[in-house]
């Protein structure tokens, strides 16, 4: 059986504080892919993480301790989406070895963020490589890559496709402060190139995508690979 894996950006996931429609739509896809697919979810921590990390910056808390506080946040997120399958795992695994273990039992796993420093991108990519996953979902509040920000420049370009060094180029770029906000993390994209994991950057409420990804390996999104 062929394995995939989503990483669900926690913008996409959380309003204040779930979007309930859409992890309801999500879940139903979810259990139709699983009758072709092994499926790895990563979910990132939205709304809730960021709310107790903007309040607890000024006050000058360590940033280690606001990335553990993100990844409690993201395990919160998991554990919420697992109450809408059925047959998946209860706990949230803590390490992507975990994580793998529990998908060849359940055929499903779901979890958020394992350590300060990795971000759930990273997490995902991890989480591909070490089940052999050919596929890598990221599913963003964007629709794909862009040349510029899409929501500051109404001009701003969508690419169709890139290879890894041209996205690791504009990751780089943009995790400096110039150009558009970071689409994904430079080790994520180093991890899927030297695994060479092709990566979908989506609409991460686009529900259709998933299906198109799966059934044809086309995207309205940005192909990474």
């Amino acid at each position: 059986m062929d394995k995939l894996v989503i990483s669900l950006g926690g913008s996409v996931f959380t309003d204040n504080p779930l979007r309930i429609g859409f992890i309801q739509k999500l879940a139903a896809t979810v259990t139709q892919l699983r009758e072709k697919f092994q499926i790895g979810i990563v979910v990132g921590g939205g709304t809730l993480a960021r709310s107790y990390i903007s309040a607890l910056r000024p006050e000058n808390v360590n940033d280690n301790v606001l990335d553990e506080i993100g990844i409690y946040a993201t395990r919160m997120n998991a554990l919420s989406f697992t109450s809408f399958l059925d047959n998946v795992n209860t706990k949230i695994p803590t390490t992507v070895n975990d994580a793998a273990e529990m998908i060849s039992l359940y055929g499903c796993v779901v979890m958020g963020g394992t350590e300060p420093g990795h971000t759930t991108d990273t997490v995902a990519a991890l989480l591909a490589e070490r089940i052999g996953a050919g596929i890598l979902i990221n599913g963003t509040s964007v629709d794909g890559v862009y040349d510029s920000d899409p929501a500051k420049n109404k001009d701003a370009k969508k690419y169709s496709a890139l290879s890894y060094e041209e996205a690791i180029k504009k990751s780089i770029v943009s995790s400096v402060g110039a150009g558009p906000s970071v689409f994904m993390d430079l080790t994520s994209l180093v991890i899927a190139k030297r695994s060479s994991i092709k990566i979908y950057v989506i609409r991460g409420d686009d529900i259709e995508e998933y299906h198109s990804i799966c059934n044809t390996r086309k995207t309205r999104g940005t192909i990474i690979g």
